[in-house]
């Protein structure tokens, strides 16, 4: 990991971290008191690929905002054995629930190609929730969220057909894919993993789908084309 620093408005950024984590997701619905709140407190944090955010029994630090780049998020299984279960993109929040409980952390986040963080450390969040009790709210709102997400992974993991399963994941994450044209940067191992079937059945739902203009595939990425018809084909 590469050594992380304070935010301040005279920092130089390719995009201003506000301006990405606001497109999008539990902070673009905060006030703007809120993120103002929140910024002033903030610290820039880098990580090339494969370095870990945390990991599975970390003491929990802070609350990591994805400015860019992506997270793989994995969890234990009583095997010892982490499983993948959700790619995020920017925008994305993570580290509530272990941090606002003090616990430690539940699941392991590692960066999946050179990424960017937010980074609010827990003695800045302690001290602003005092100053400021409303935001309690604000942070239960996330809490809320990322159930939400982690309710929709577990129950589409549970669907038995792995063409339905596929089809399910596909459209979560296209319904994330605001940039880029709606290409998911996404690995087919990793895809593989994430719906739980071999790479060589992944490849051929992926071909099928292909052939009938449910999705665009191209080296490393795909795109949904047809979200009707593909969310006709899970409910069928």
């Amino acid at each position: 990991m590469r050594q992380s620093k304070a935010y301040s408005a005279d920092d130089s950024f390719d995009v201003a971290p506000s301006q990405v984590l606001g497109l999008d997701g539990w902070f673009a619905r905060r006030a703007p008191a809120v993120q103002q709140i929140l910024m002033a407190g903030a610290q820039r944090r880098l990580f090339d690929k494969g370095a870990p955010v945390y990991r599975v029994g970390d003491p929990a630090d802070g609350l990591h905002g994805l400015i860019s780049g992506s997270f793989e998020i994995t969890v234990p299984g009583d095997d010892g054995v982490e499983t993948l279960v959700h790619r995020a993109d920017p925008g994305f929040w993570i580290g509530d629930l272990a941090l606002f409980s003090e616990q430690p952390r539940l699941v392991s986040i590692t960066a999946t190609t050179p990424t960017e963080t937010l980074f609010l450390p827990q003695p800045f969040l302690r001290r602003m929730i005092e100053e400021h009790p409303a935001l309690l709210r604000d942070f239960y709102d996330l809490t809320h969220q990322n159930t939400a997400l982690a309710l929709r992974l577990l129950s589409n993991l549970s669907v038995r057909q792995s063409e339905r399963r596929l089809g399910l994941r596909l459209l979560h994450y296209s319904e994330l894919a605001a940039n880029d044209g709606g290409w998911l940067h996404l690995s087919q191992d990793h895809l593989a993993s994430l719906v739980a079937v071999s790479l060589p059945t992944l490849q051929r739902i992926l071909r099928r789908f292909a052939e009938e203009g449910l999705v665009e595939l191209s080296y490393r990425k795909l795109r949904v084309r047809d979200p009707e018809r593909l969310a006709a084909l899970c409910r069928d």
